[in-house]
This record gives C-alpha cells, sequence and structure tokens, in this order.
C-alpha cells in the first residue's frame, strides 16, 4: 500500500493560509491536503475481491492519515473517500481518496448541527437512538454483528444506500478503531460489497467515511461543546450517485429501503 499527494491537487499543505474578507465574501487559499491511497498492488482488485488482510490493511491506513493530518491545526475537516465505476472513467487501480481542508464540509456541518441539535432536545445521541430503532425493527438491518450494524436507512437518497454504524458510541473513527474493531469492519466491507456486486450486477457506487472533524483546530465558542456526545462517526455507501433523483431538495426513491435490505440479506456471502 502506498499513499502519495495527488499530482494535479486541489489543496495543498506547502501552502499558507490566508484569509481575506472581499466586501461582504471571504476568500481563503487552498491549504490542506489532496492524496491518493493506493489501496493494494494488484491492478483488478476492488473492495469486494481484495484479500481480507489487505482491507484490513486499509482501514489502519484510513486511520494514521486522519492521525496525521490532524496534527495541523489549520487543517478543520478530512473526508476519506472511494469511487467505484464511475461513469465515463476508464478502470483504474483501487484507490481511496483524502481530501483536507481548512473549513468545515458543507455536509459535514450539516450533520453536526442535526446531531447536535437532537442531543439538545432529547440528551441522546442521534445515531445511537436509530441504532436501537433499527434493530429491534430488523426490517432494514442487512447484518448484524457486535461491534456494527449494516442498515438501509429508513429515507434513502438512492435505491441502494447502506449505512455501517458502529454500535459503541464513539465521534471520531481515528480514536476508536482496534484490532477486533478493524477486522470485523474489514469482513464486512469485503461481504458488503461482494452482496452488492452479486445482486445489483456490480453498480458504481460511492463511499465516503464520516467522522468528527479536527477537535484540535481553533473553533468559535460553541462549537462542537458536546460533539464527543451526540456525533457517532459512520460510513456511507451510495449506488450510482450521479442518477440520484432530486428534486428541489427533496430525494426521490420509488424503492422501499426494506425491499433493498432483504436483497442484500440474501445476497449476503454466509
Amino acid at each position: 500500500m502506498r499513499v502519495v499527494p495527488e499530482v494535479d491537487a486541489y489543496f495543498r499543505i506547502e501552502w499558507e493560509l490566508v484569509r481575506e474578507g472581499v466586501g461582504m465574501f471571504d476568500m481563503i487559499t487552498p491549504r490542506g491536503a489532496s492524496e491518493l491511497i493506493i489501496e493494494s498492488p494488484r491492478h483488478d482488485d476492488t473492495p469486494a475481491t481484495m484479500p481480507l488482510d489487505q482491507m484490513e490493511a486499509v482501514l489502519w491506513m484510513y486511520r494514521d492519515r486522519l492521525l496525521d493530518l490532524k496534527r495541523d491545526g489549520q487543517i478543520r475537516d478530512i473526508l476519506i473517500s472511494r469511487r467505484h465505476r464511475k461513469p465515463g472513467v476508464p478502470a483504474h487501480h483501487p484507490y481511496s481518496r483524502v481530501t483536507a481542508i481548512p473549513i468545515v464540509f458543507d455536509e459535514t456541518r450539516r450533520e453536526l448541527r442535526e446531531a447536535r441539535e437532537y442531543f439538545q432536545y432529547k440528551r441522546r445521541c442521534l445515531y445511537c437512538d436509530i441504532l436501537r430503532q433499527e434493530i429491534t425493527a430488523e426490517a432494514r438491518i442487512t447484518r448484524l454483528t457486535p461491534r456494527f450494524a449494516v442498515l438501509v436507512p429508513y429515507a434513502p437518497r438512492s435505491p441502494l444506500e447502506l449505512w455501517i454504524v458502529p454500535r459503541q458510541h464513539a465521534c471520531s473513527y481515528e480514536d476508536s478503531l482496534t484490532a477486533d474493531s478493524a477486522r470485523d469492519l474489514a469482513h464486512l466491507l469485503s461481504d458488503g460489497f461482494s452482496a452488492i456486486a452479486g445482486a445489483f450486477d456490480d453498480p458504481g457506487y460511492e463511499m465516503a467515511l464520516h467522522t468528527a472533524p479536527n477537535l484540535r483546530s481553533r473553533i468559535l465558542q460553541g462549537d462542537w461543546a458536546t460533539i464527543r456526545d451526540d456525533y457517532h462517526w459512520h460510513i456511507e455507501i451510495v449506488a450510482q450517485p450521479e442518477r440520484v433523483n432530486r428534486l428541489g431538495g427533496i430525494f426521490i426513491n420509488e424503492t422501499a429501503p426494506e425491499v433493498t435490505a432483504a436483497t442484500l440479506r440474501g445476497a449476503w456471502p454466509n
């Protein structure tokens, strides 16, 4: 496995962070990092075919890059993602992308705000409550282990959306990964991608690791005051994101999540 900077990087660690007001607008230099985690020495590997040890090594590398980049207080948020079979892109060596930026991604900020508001109202973690309800209902659960739940969310954005949520509460992936949880998660990813490939004709997908932003960075007073209690790291997988049907901010999906979950359960390797 290798980690290399992107050739045509959006963000670079060598640049200085400069903020400037342009009238009512703000401008900031793109200081950060754009890296590729080259996941395997085998060109044709995918998460569905990768040996389990290799998949586990990828998960540890995710942790290592998060820990390393978050030592820099000017980096506020880091996104680790991977695309499989993106339309118009030839088959390529398996890799994940690491993007570190000096602000918080809009999607992360929205998740943090919603989790915080739920916690302020109920004094409970939103994701822990989702887990309790989904495990009790069972219909949208595709796999359950002592450490993780794999589920199709109640209101998925596409006909095939999958979440992997740790059953033990933690806001950051890098601080909670252990030898046991890494092995368990590697199994779930390997089997889950095999089930997706077998049941849905190996569709393209995007996987994203949702974890807390850099808590060492300078923040506004009151920001993330309860984040260790209200936020819950997880992984989201959305198949064919370019075909997601959205109208006026509303996602339109004609496939019931219970149907998708049942299909995945039937295709899950024993």
